[in-house]
């Protein structure tokens, strides 16, 4: 008999919605991009860097976004501080930081900052996430993103692409697909 039990349950194992769109968003310029500050992060802001995600779905995507933008438009001296608390150990980050040559100074120039369209996370457990973040640019021009954050200490971290990966980080896309989570920076 309790053989019979211990196999019964109540078949709700779907997990979290993936499509659940963060709440109370607000937009708040870094660097010239307009970044979503929500209930689910980030937190904290010091010199630059954005920690204090929730351990959610939602929380995953507003980190994912938040992370790639801060460590592409981070100024020089920003910059250590957005790779030490949002960027994961390990060659992707080696790599990026011996090969970043950049130097930058200011604001992203309005002609070249992207503008967030929305989100689909495409994996999810307690440890990862892949997200695709899509963005606009202003030639109407419009991409994905694809990123990975882990959980790591007590916080969404960004992992970058391993360096012999061949799978690109980028990709241009000519329509948005019609079930990403919509997170459109105001224009």
């Amino acid at each position: 008999m309790l053989l019979a039990a211990v196999g019964c349950g109540n078949g709700d194992n779907a997990g979290p919605d993936l499509s659940t769109p963060p709440s109370n968003v607000r937009w708040e310029p870094f660097q010239g991009v307009a970044l979503p500050h929500t209930d689910q992060g980030p937190a904290r802001e010091s010199d630059g860097a954005a920690t204090g995600f929730d351990h959610s779905p939602p929380g995953a995507a507003v980190a994912a976004i938040t992370h790639t933008v801060r460590l592409s438009v981070a100024t020089d001296s920003q910059w250590p501080k957005v790779v030490a608390a949002e960027v994961l150990p390990g060659p992707g980050k080696d790599e990026w930081v011996v090969r970043l040559l950049l130097s930058i100074t200011g604001p992203a120039s309005p002609e070249y900052a992207p503008r967030l369209l929305g989100y689909k996370i495409t994996g999810y457990t307690d440890e990862r996430s892949t997200v695709d973040v899509y963005t606009e640019y202003s030639d109407s021009s419009m991409a994905v993103n694809h990123t990975v954050v882990e959980w790591f200490g007590d916080d969404w971290r960004l992992r970058l692409p391993d360096p012999d990966s061949t799978e690109p980080a980028v990709d241009a896309i000519d329509e948005l697909p019609s079930d990403i989570v919509i997170l459109e920076a105001p224009k």
